[in-house]
């Protein structure tokens, strides 16, 4: 609460290092890391579920982020990333409250979104070594996919460290928070 008195750190004006930093950095549009691996997400993954989204509904920070999922098999989840990793919130889109009756699925956190797909999802798995075997083939027909990308990318892949299995493969109408579907 402001009583219209300056306080001495109110009135010590931001360096030029630290303008430029916070007009040039992530923040400055709005996107935080784990807002920009969730958008990856999105469109790396759109493959396997019939849709998934950031949601646009629930709360958005830099430490928080929710994404909603509906898989191979027509369950929806909200899922939750934070700098802990991803972890299932709700069994409904848009929601962060989970089934208590359920609590192994909503308080274990996962490294990557891949690993947390294989346990929501049977189909994610089939359709994730159908891009495999699809990919496979391609190189040993000696055509050229996209690259592989090294292990150390943004989001590495589980298999092979390639973050984007088929990027022709999924569409979206040019906005990172679109909904995508397969």
């Amino acid at each position: 609460m402001s009583l219209g008195i300056n306080s001495p750190i109110e009135s010590i004006p931001m360096s030029l290092n630290k303008t430029a930093a916070f007009y040039s950095g992530p923040h400055s549009r709005g996107e935080s890391s784990l807002e920009l691996e969730a958008i990856a997400a999105v469109h790396q993954l759109s493959f396997a579920v019939q849709t998934i989204s950031v949601s646009e509904m629930l709360p958005r920070t830099s430490e928080l982020i929710f994404v909603n999922v509906t898989t191979m098999e027509g369950q929806p989840h909200c899922l939750e990333l934070t700098l802990k990793g991803w972890r299932v919130t709700s069994l409904r889109s848009d929601c962060m409250q989970g089934d208590f009756t359920r609590l192994e699925l909503f308080t274990k956190y996962y490294d990557s979104l891949y690993d947390l797909m294989e346990v929501i999802s049977p189909g994610y798995k089939q359709r994730f070594n159908e891009k495999l075997e699809q990919r496979l083939r391609l190189l040993q027909a000696g055509e050229e996919g996209d690259s592989l990308a090294p292990a150390s990318s943004y989001i590495g892949s589980p298999v092979f460290g390639s973050p984007d299995m088929d990027s022709n493969d999924h569409s979206h109408n040019g906005n990172n928070r679109s909904i995508v579907s397969a």
